[in-house]
């Protein structure tokens, strides 16, 4: 703890740290009730807590259910949940997550069509921008999305400044300014160059593929055997691209505190803490829990330390593989975050009755959700963004800069570097399917702890892809 000090309930969302033993003895079982809806989620800091228990309490006077809302942890974290609750034939009434974490479930005919639900929250809070991402086959949608996830770099200014550091525009500038900052010295003693998710799952899975996607491949290693007709997919895995990317993450590695150690909670924990100073992340989530922890603090100096730290905080495109052009980038889609409601859970209905109530309400209702989770989410729906109720938010009157860097994410980043190569959205239930193998984070994981080389990792995991990727021909033939 640095002496900014701050309350970590406060500032994670949601984070699943150890959660799993503790599921299994302490929380209780999934749907199964006429009059409960039993609903799973990752939105859980202390003001989703909160805002959840006010809804709840209107939510039960005004009909004849019960909420029981249970915190699921982030990716990586909630699968096991599920799992577990699905083999027991007790499966939740609802979750949040990206619809690539639900994706065996979706096969598998267990979640719930949602068009009626989404069409109802439009027309209220806009129509839905999912910017092209796989929500279901056809005509049916099985998410109501909240927020998308936009991929991208972010960096200390102040710290650049200081050590005359150019912005990076290729992963070797991203190495030569992480060592800058590692040997720093002076005010920066104590912080590392490069924060490194090397956690075998969830934000280092993430952080891969946005890699090999910036190195000008597909980062599943799938691509359409014919672009124009876009019927089958193959294996694309170029070696030499493959290790230079594992190369860099190994080099990456020295200048970044113990990889393991850092999945999404950590990471924005250890960011507010100023740990170290580049970092991949999504959206303006650094910037919006720090400013969040600033607003928190008792001590004014405190308060005005982790201002310092959010205001500095500097949000660009993922910088590119040296002699790659960002035109090649292989960013598609931002991944949508929102519900699924299981077919099988106790209360499907209830659980429709109980989103659209929540979403469906009022646009001061919709806007309420992201203060609760600052600068965490892009809004989903066209007319949020620009609403009042959306830029009048509390914490924007302190941190305009906040505000200026989701409309950045939005306009320049998600505009301008995704979708930049035709063939790169391989949308299909396959490649649905290869984004939750988490052999990707186990790659990186092997890589930075020295349980393989480069060669022996991409070796490894090439085997892992095609085995993945034929249990996804088979399932969806």
């Amino acid at each position: 703890m640095t002496e900014n000090s701050f309350n970590r309930r406060q500032v994670l969302a949601g984070t699943g740290l150890g959660m799993t033993a503790a599921m299994a003895g302490c929380l209780g079982g999934g749907g199964g009730s006429d009059d409960e809806v039993h609903f799973i989620t990752d939105y859980y800091n202390g003001a989703w807590e909160s805002l959840w228990g006010d809804l709840e309490s209107q939510f039960e006077d005004e009909t004849d259910f019960q909420m029981n809302i249970e915190e699921g942890g982030m990716s990586g974290t909630q699968e096991g949940r599920l799992a577990q609750l699905i083999q027991a034939g007790n499966p939740p009434d609802a979750n949040t997550s990206t619809f690539d974490q639900v994706a065996d479930i979706w096969s598998t005919d267990q979640l719930e069509p949602v068009n009626d639900v989404v069409s109802a929250i439009e027309e209220v809070n806009g129509e839905l921008n999912a910017g092209g991402a796989f929500l279901g086959e056809g005509d049916e949608i099985y998410q109501i999305p909240h927020g998308v996830y936009v991929s991208n770099f972010q960096y200390r200014a102040d710290v650049y400044e200081e050590l005359g550091l150019d912005e990076p525009e290729t992963f070797s500038d991203v190495l030569e300014n992480a060592q800058a900052i590692d040997e720093a010295g002076g005010p920066f003693e104590d912080m590392r160059g490069y924060g490194l998710a090397g956690a075998p799952t969830g934000k280092s899975q993430d952080e891969l593929l946005v890699l090999l996607a910036s190195a000008g491949i597909s980062g599943i290693g799938l691509r359409w055997k014919d672009p124009d007709a876009r019927e089958e997919l193959e294996i694309h895995w170029p070696e030499d691209t493959v290790t230079q990317v594992l190369e860099y993450i190994k080099q990456l590695s020295q200048y970044s505190p113990d990889p393991t150690s850092i999945g999404w909670a950590d990471s924005l924990s250890q960011w507010v803490q100023g740990q170290y100073g580049q970092c991949y992340h999504l959206n303006a989530w650094p910037v919006g829990v720090t400013a969040q922890a600033a607003e928190g603090q008792d001590s004014q100096e405190a308060k005005e330390g982790l201002r310092h730290v959010a205001r500095s905080t500097e949000i660009i495109a993922y910088p590119m593989l040296d002699g790659v052009d960002p035109s090649e980038n292989w960013l598609s889609a931002p991944a949508p975050d929102g519900y699924h409601i299981f077919s099988n859970g106790g209360n499907t209905e209830g659980a429709k009755e109980w989103f659209e109530w929540v979403y469906a309400d009022s646009m001061e209702q919709t806007a309420s959700f992201y203060e609760a989770d600052p600068g965490r989410f892009l809004p989903t729906y066209s007319d949020v963004i620009e609403s009042d109720p959306f830029r009048n938010q509390a914490l924007f009157q302190e941190h305009e800069h906040l505000l200026e860097k989701l409309e950045y994410v939005q306009d320049e980043i998600w505009g301008n570097h995704y979708g930049s190569v035709d063939e790169a959205n391989t949308s299909s239930p396959e490649s649905l399917y290869m984004q939750r193998q988490w052999f990707y984070g186990e790659m990186v994981n092997r890589v930075v702890t020295d349980s393989m080389g480069v060669q022996e990792a991409y070796e490894w995991g090439y085997s892992q892809l095609e085995e993945a990727f034929a249990d996804a021909q088979e399932q969806f033939a």
